[in-house]
């Protein structure tokens, strides 16, 4: 065994689409990390249907590599999560690096820094950006910590460390993990983050933009209850303006000014369909969620796996 290396097996999942412009340098840095600190270790990149040299540019980085590099490519476009699922599931580390984006913004011993504190008896260490972060971001963050039943609070992360006694849990609890950060956070294991200065903003494009909104949108629905706050609300205030309506409509009557038009029930109608609608909006994508999470049969779909 080399002296100064840790004997733990460590894997490293790197998410892939279309980062051909930045994956040859992030394969070179993960690598490098790896072969200075452990004697074993495996990286793994998921490509999720790129449509650009992704591939090509592993393949060409992985030759003058000194461990096993695999390349899952994804059978079409699915999503980090899912993607970053099938790779999980076939790395075999007894620690998992988890990098879902190809583009670092960390100091170059950040790997090391989650791995020694992850020795401190955390089961799951982030390495989480600290400094101006998008409003949008900053909202959902605080939605979920506000109105999730979680205990362990989620924010922005670059990427994470997870010991395979987490990820055992994370998947017992959970066969299909939406967002898998707000699992890890359930699993009731552990965990805590390490704070660092980005040296830049962290690139992700249009698709994947829109990609990370609908999750974000989705893992509101899933792990909090702010559809049920929010119906209640509506609800509540329906009942409110048809009491204000009725009240407005029989003191017209008892003053003898009956009313005239339609414009009072139309508005009531209005705002009372608009009302079932929301409702019914929300339980529809409960309904959708609950069939997709409990019976779909397959996670995901793996075009094929290389082992370099």
């Amino acid at each position: 065994m080399n002296q100064g290396k840790e004997p733990n097996f460590i894997s490293a999942v790197i998410y892939v689409r279309n980062n051909g412009a930045t994956i040859p340098k992030f394969l070179q840095y993960v690598h490098e990390r790896l072969e200075q600190n452990f004697t074993e270790f495996e990286i793994i990149c998921v490509n999720d249907a790129s449509t650009d040299l992704s591939e090509q540019k592993i393949r060409e980085a992985a030759k003058d590599f000194s461990c096993a590099v695999t390349i899952v490519n994804m059978g079409y476009v699915q999503g980090v999560e899912l993607a970053m699922n099938a790779g999980c599931d076939i790395a075999i580390g007894d620690f998992v690096y988890e990098f879902d984006f190809a583009d670092k913004t960390w100091p170059d011993d950040m790997m090391e820094q989650l791995y020694r504190k992850m020795q401190e008896g955390y089961d799951i260490v982030s390495a989480c950006p600290t400094g101006k972060i998008k409003l949008s971001s900053r909202m959902f963050y605080s939605v979920f910590n506000r109105f999730s039943n979680i205990k362990a609070k989620i924010r922005s992360e670059a990427f994470r460390l997870i010991s395979r006694r987490a990820m055992n849990r994370a998947s017992a609890m959970n066969h299909a993990q939406m967002y898998r950060k707000a699992v890890n956070a359930n699993s009731g294991l552990a965990q805590t983050f390490i704070e660092f200065d980005p040296g830049k903003e962290m690139s992700v494009d249009k698709e994947s933009a829109k990609e990370r909104r609908g999750l974000a949108m989705d893992s509101l629905i899933l792990f909090t209850d702010i559809g049920y706050k929010i119906a209640f609300i509506m609800s509540i205030a329906m009942l409110i303006f048809a009491a204000v309506v009725g009240i407005y409509t029989v003191v017209i009557y008892a003053t003898g000014h009956p009313v005239e038009g339609w414009t009072p029930i139309m508005i009531f109608l209005a705002i009372g369909f608009f009302v079932l609608f929301a409702i019914l909006t929300f339980v529809i994508k409960y309904l959708s969620l609950i069939l997709n999470l409990n019976f779909r049969r397959q996670r995901y779909v793996v075009g094929s796996v290389d082992k370099l």
